[in-house]
């Protein structure tokens, strides 16, 4: 089975309908995504319905919590991390909105014997972000380990990267969509 990824579209349509085409050309058997279907881009609506028509699983990444109201992350970390950003003027319909808001914080699934994990940063939170250069190989085993997973892919950083992990397993992250 191959399994397309794309993360961080951030409403950029035209890079979504790119990387579809793509992974058609490919021929990928599913896409998933790991989240930030929205903000910067000029077309939320537009991306939301184009996920929504191909039945493309995606996770809640922190953009797509900001729009839902959501001001930090729903689950329990350390520090504060980044301020959210003022949704109230992202010109959303009730439908985007509730879209949005239903989306889970994970996607997980057995590929060919492969457990995948899908989360938009690290399994603790949607804002720690992955960074190749500052994480070692021992570090991404405990990732895995709490993802229950042999593969993980990240998004968040916007940054694409593979980390392999002491005596196995991967972390991934496609890097972002938006152009």
């Amino acid at each position: 089975m191959r399994l397309a990824v794309i993360s961080d579209v951030h409403a950029d349509v035209h890079a979504l309908r790119d990387a579809l085409t793509q992974a058609e050309r490919l021929r990928c058997d599913a896409v998933v995504c790991a989240g930030d279907l929205i903000d910067c881009g000029p077309f939320p609506e537009e991306t939301i319905a184009l996920i929504r028509e191909g039945r493309i699983p995606c996770i809640r990444g922190n953009h797509d919590r900001w729009a839902v109201g959501r001001g930090r992350s729903d689950e329990p970390r350390a520090d504060s991390g980044a301020e959210p950003q003022d949704a109230s003027d992202w010109d959303l319909s009730r439908e985007a909105v509730e879209f949005l808001a239903a989306l889970p914080l994970a996607w997980d699934a057995a590929i060919e014997g492969v457990r995948v994990a899908v989360r938009h940063g690290t399994p603790r939170s949607d804002m720690d972000g992955v960074y190749p250069d500052q994480a070692s190989a021992a570090d991404v085993s405990p990732w895995l380990e709490q993802a229950r997973a042999d593969v993980l892919v990240v998004g968040h950083t916007h940054i694409a990267f593979v980390l392999r992990a002491l005596g196995g397993g991967l972390v991934i992250n496609p890097g972002a969509l938006l152009r």
